[in-house]
């Protein structure tokens, strides 16, 4: 006795053409417990009710349209047809003299709804829902829709079109295979569910190349699916995988497909990594920083977190801006330590007369980075942990640093809300952890500034310097030397040479006198 499965979806990764893909889905008509009863009797046979669908199957290729007994009633009177996809349907049908199958497919061009709810209700994902409770409610505060996910579905996505929402991203097609389970004698109702019951559902992410089938291929004959119709009249069905493998020809272009994809990819590596290894401009250096922001020590608040910020000074510039200023992730402390590794990196230039200076000993002129460690728990109270301010290193090569923090102090009163509602003095300026762009003087006087020591920062940094300048100095300089020594050697040379020659005259006019 065959037994009915579990209706579970499967994927499967597929390296085939997707127009290979071909199914077979069979429909039986289960007995009735009389006729059990009766088959048991030699004159009796097997016996189903002939008022509905006894017994069919059908191949379905991909996106293979199946017309049903309501679509060749419906579309066979042209003026329901109003859209190109409809009239498409009535050409055929007119044509071809297509009669309708109990077993039918709706391909991605038809206007099928699984769910009809999507028609009246709006939709919300299910991360928008989550967004908007994971913070509590705040007075005048928009809602999640207004201020985020303008555009929550997105189903025509073009290579130039960048896409405006992460929450739902269809790239997706879908074919699902029909059945119609109603009565024979009566007209097939458009939306009933004998009309229209849902046998398979199968999607194909172009993308990621995975076929997704719902439910699964059934893998002998003992097994099956059930579906019941509104009469009480059961019915099996099987889905089988009957697809045939490729031939040679699809083999070789198979072949030359991956080939490109893989020539595609290495061009694209390539031309990222020619522009971040590009020249700096004439006259400039560039300065290479790659900042790991490793962990932090001896903090007392969980939900920490660390906001840098590359001070520049006069005359540096830079192509990556959004790169001056980053924060990494919340993270919970663990024996009051908590771990970051936040890598980044960023490239700035500097006029190269400017940097002979600098390089002197003009640490002014060198950029330097800014820390600042804040924390926000459960509770959403903020407090401000401490600032750091770090001159980079103006020699390249690998450097560790445990940088130490400080923070601002203010009364019992201040003491008391920072324990219990959060809060606490910030710097308005963060440059004043270090000495600000518009101080002028000498001396710069933080005197009344009480503060407070708080943890370290680890941070480990890797320098790089490129400057043309140098470059083509110390080149010429080479040739100038190695220029040098060549001249000298051939005068060297030479000079063996001509006395080599005069020697050999003698030698010739000796042997003439002795002759």
């Amino acid at each position: 006795m065959a037994k009915e499965r579990m209706k579970i979806a499967a994927s499967y990764r597929v390296n085939e053409p997707i127009r290979n893909l071909k199914i077979r889905v069979r429909v039986v008509q289960e007995r009735s417990p009389l006729a059990e009863l009766l088959a048991e009797e030699p004159e009796c046979g097997e016996t189903r009710d002939s008022n509905f669908l006894e017994e069919e199957d059908h191949i379905f290729s991909w996106q293979d349209k199946v017309f049903g007994p309501f679509e060749i009633d419906f579309y066979a009177d042209e003026k329901n047809c109003l859209t190109d996809c409809q009239r498409e349907c009535h050409r055929r049908i007119r044509d071809e003299q297509l009669q309708g199958s109990r077993l039918y497919s709706y391909t991605e061009n038809d206007p099928y709804y699984a769910d009809d709810d999507l028609l009246t209700v709006p939709y919300r994902s299910y991360l928008s829902v989550k967004n908007e409770t994971a913070l509590p409610a705040m007075r005048n505060r928009k809602t999640f829709r207004e201020r985020y996910n303008k555009n929550v579905v997105d189903d025509k996505i073009t290579d130039t079109k960048i896409r405006s929402s992460h929450y739902l991203y269809t790239e997706r097609t879908t074919m699902r295979v029909m059945a119609d389970l109603s009565r024979k004698d009566e007209p097939a109702i458009i939306g009933s569910t004998d009309s229209e019951t849902l046998l398979c559902t199968v999607t194909y992410d172009k993308a990621r190349k995975l076929l997704t089938i719902s439910p699964d291929f059934t893998i002998d004959d003992e097994q099956h699916y059930n579906v019941t119709n509104g009469y009480g009249v059961k019915f099996n069905y099987q889905i089988e995988h009957v697809s045939e493998g490729r031939t040679p020809l699809e083999l070789q272009e198979h072949r030359e497909n991956a080939r490109r994809e893989v020539q595609q990819q290495l061009a694209h590596k390539e031309a990222e990594l020619y522009k971040e290894l590009e020249l700096p401009p004439p006259n400039s250096s560039t300065l290479f920083i790659c900042l790991d922001i490793a962990s932090a020590h001896g903090f007392s608040y969980d939900g920490l977190f660390v906001t840098y910020f590359i001070d520049l000074p006069q005359h540096w510039s830079t192509k990556q801006k959004e790169r001056l200023f980053g924060r990494t992730q919340k993270c919970l402390l663990e024996n009051r330590t908590a771990h970051f590794s936040y890598c980044t990196d960023i490239s700035l230039h500097y006029p190269s007369n400017e940097f002979q200076q600098s390089s002197g000993g003009a640490s002014s002129l060198w950029p330097r980075l800014l820390l600042s460690a804040a924390s926000l728990d459960s509770w959403t109270r903020y407090r401000i942990e401490g600032y750091a301010a770090l001159p980079i290193p103006m020699t390249p090569g690998r450097y560790k640093f445990t940088v130490p923090t400080w923070r601002a102090k203010g009364s019992i009163i201040d003491t008391l809300r920072r324990f219990f509602v959060g809060g606490s003095y910030e710097l308005e300026d963060i440059t004043y952890c270090g000495i600000p762009m518009g101080h002028e003087g000498k001396v710069l006087d933080k005197s009344n500034l009480k503060v407070v020591p708080s943890g370290d920062i680890v941070i480990y940094m890797n320098i790089i310097l490129q400057s043309s300048t140098h470059t083509k100095r110390s080149n010429y300089q080479r040739d100038d030397s190695d220029k040098v020594s060549t001249d000298t050697l051939m005068n060297n040379v030479e000079n063996v040479l001509e006395q080599f020659k005069a020697a050999k005259e003698r030698m010739i006019r000796i042997r003439a006198m002795n002759s």
